[in-house]
């Protein structure tokens, strides 16, 4: 039940930004859509943008715990681009929520800097993850390095499914941002 609120929370707070616009949107109408106090909605989200952003931040978590299950005979590069397949998935199974938060989160800049105050979050459970692998600490400069290159080649085929209103593709998206990163690191 806890995680079904949470999720009409989310749809919800979606909704009105998308049909009002950010500043319009309060936390009591998106609580009373769904039939809650605004109370029983911070016991959720600690902030608008924090409902709104949900479903895709919820993801680093499970990228996380996927990243801690690779092989070890992989290379770092390797097991992100494997782990970032949770992602993958879920991103490709709703192209239409993808849409509207891109969509959202690049007109409403509070949006914009709660991501990336998130994205530091991810590649903070990325960090550990990946240093369990390696057997380096997740503070590690060079693991964190990795980890935030590849969240950069996540925003980027992000960002290029949504330019071409096509999220069927963040799979080969993402391949093509990480050749390009390697054709930087070469030139």
């Amino acid at each position: 039940m806890r995680e079904a609120i949470r999720a009409e929370l989310a749809t919800a707070a979606v909704r009105s930004i998308d049909e009002v616009g950010f500043a319009a949107t309060t936390v009591s109408a998106i609580a009373a859509t769904v039939g809650v106090t605004e109370r029983t909605f911070f016991r959720y989200f600690p902030t608008k943008e924090d409902a709104v952003l949900q479903p895709i931040e919820a993801l680093g978590p499970s990228i996380a715990a996927e990243l801690r299950r690779r092989p070890a005979t992989e290379t770092p590069l390797q097991a992100l681009r494997s782990a970032f397949d949770v992602a993958v998935t879920s991103i490709a199974a709703e192209p239409a929520t993808i849409t509207t938060l891109m969509r959202l989160n690049r007109s409403e800049p509070a949006l914009r800097g709660r991501h990336l105050q998130k994205q530091d979050l991810w590649i903070n459970a990325l960090a550990e993850s990946l240093g369990e692998l390696l057997g380096l600490p997740g503070d590690s400069p060079t693991v964190r390095m990795q980890c935030a290159v590849m969240m950069q080649a996540w925003e980027k085929a992000l960002a290029s499914c949504y330019e071409r209103d096509d999220f069927s593709r963040v799979s080969e998206e993402l391949d093509a941002a990480l050749s390009d990163l390697r054709s930087f690191l070469a030139s």
